[in-house]
């Protein structure tokens, strides 16, 4: 066992596709199109326009700077950031949960919940009807409970 043992090339590493290949190809022949261009235009310059060029480039983007920078501190009337009071939206202590109130049931909606309750409870006692009662709870995990708290909020309404 070698103490420094030389890494492998991992075969993982991404590998450039033909398509990356060939944006990069495209990419440098219109580089080295436009910077062909650009020496064939300006190879007749001399020494002194290249000076004055540059002068002139330097002026005006300092030029342009410093106006940019006057015109921020010195102007009053039109910013170009603006400041606007936070609004606190007006239902940010409601949770979306339901109201406590007393829901309205009849009768006749009681009775059918009672119905259906018997009749998953008939589907847990029979070994052929236990196979559609699991499916409908593991479909529905919560069902059955809450059939019961309807039927116990529904008691407890007629008690009252």
């Amino acid at each position: 066992m070698k103490l420094f043992e030389k890494k492998k090339e991992n075969d993982n590493q991404t590998k450039p596709n033909v398509l990356s290949k060939g944006i990069q190809a495209g990419y440098k022949r219109v580089q080295g199109g436009w910077a062909n261009w650009m020496m064939r235009r300006t190879e007749h310059f001399s020494h002194r326009t290249w000076i004055v060029l540059l002068i002139l480039f330097v002026l005006s983007t300092s030029t342009y700077c410093i106006y940019v920078a006057v015109n921020a501190i010195t102007s009053k009337g039109n910013n170009s950031i603006t400041i606007t009071r936070i609004k606190k939206p007006k239902h940010t202590t409601e949770t979306g949960e339901a109201q406590a109130g007393v829901a309205e049931m009849s009768e006749a909606e009681y009775n059918r919940i009672k119905k259906f309750r018997l009749y998953m409870d008939s589907l847990a006692q029979s070994p052929s009807g236990k196979i559609l009662y699991d499916s409908i709870t593991l479909g529905r995990p919560g069902l059955m409970d809450s059939v019961q708290l309807i039927e116990q909020l529904y008691r407890g309404k007629i008690k009252k």
